[in-house]
């Protein structure tokens, strides 16, 4: 699709979600949204899956997804030197950017740690996720010194780091 339809577009949704915005006081709440969607004339109508078989499974590969990012792993970390452990929590599953296709999926962190185009691969995704936390949220001066660091991590790692493969996965979050 063109920029220019593609800017057409945004722009016509912006307006959309602005006056829905509006009759509400300033809040914008996505029930609302479906419920003035719902309307075939509506210039959001478009954007929603109406027949409930298909969105009734749309909605069930959500929930799947749901589940496998409450699966948490603990990591315990010795250090015998000064004698402390450190325990941390993370997923215990990722999608990797190259996995994100209708037969690909989650895979277990420590098989994607312990394998080194994988790491690679989540690492790059990562740092361009920050990168884009970084456009969202330019205005907030208090995160200057993160965004010193993201900088920094990104001009060590970025040699290495094969390109991010995107988000375009069914059921990712917008």
């Amino acid at each position: 699709m063109p920029t220019t339809t593609l800017d057409v577009e945004r722009e016509t949704i912006r307006t959309a979600l602005l006056a829905i915005v509006e009759h509400n006081h300033g809040v914008l709440n996505p029930q609302q949204i479906v419920d003035t969607a719902r309307d075939p004339k509506h210039v959001l109508h478009g954007h929603f899956e109406w027949d409930d078989h298909v969105a009734s499974e749309a909605y069930r590969l959500a929930q799947a997804g749901a589940l496998i990012r409450r699966v948490r792993l603990t990591i315990v970390r010795t250090d015998k030197a000064s004698r402390t452990v450190t325990l941390s929590t993370t997923r215990g599953y990722q999608s990797r950017p190259s996995m994100r296709t209708a037969d690909g999926g989650y895979e277990p962190i420590d098989a994607i740690l312990a394998d080194q185009d994988k790491r690679a691969e989540l690492l790059a995704h990562v740092l361009n996720e920050l990168s884009a936390y970084r456009r969202r949220y330019a205005e907030l001066s208090e995160l200057e010194p993160v965004w010193i660091v993201v900088d920094e991590l990104t001009a060590e790692h970025s040699p290495s780091l094969p390109p991010d493969g995107g988000d375009a996965r069914p059921g990712a979050a917008v």
